[in-house]
């Protein structure tokens, strides 16, 4: 278990980078239950305290953060939130 500060921009980030990842679990009919239970996880907390998250949630977050900068990177648009993410996740 790990306590990551999440800040306003941490949580949108976040949020945009599990939402694809949730509905294309969700169309190929597989459990989506850890994937919900990880966006209310981060929605609910107010901005800029601290969350709890297990090394399963980190590994889940850390590579739909990695999808969406790679995303980002190919349309060539800006990273600098998902950069920020991710060095918080490592």
């Amino acid at each position: 278990m790990r306590k990551i500060k999440l800040t306003r921009a941490n949580k949108s980030i976040l949020l945009k980078a599990l939402a694809p990842y949730y509905y294309h679990e969700r169309a190929l009919g597989h459990n989506t239950e850890k994937s919900g239970r990880l966006i209310l996880k981060i929605d609910s907390p107010p901005a800029d305290k601290k969350a709890t998250f297990s090394a399963e949630e980190i590994h889940l977050m850390r590579t739909t953060i990695n999808q969406l900068r790679n995303k980002r990177l190919a349309k060539g648009q800006y990273t600098d939130a998902a950069d920020d993410m991710l060095l918080k996740l490592f």
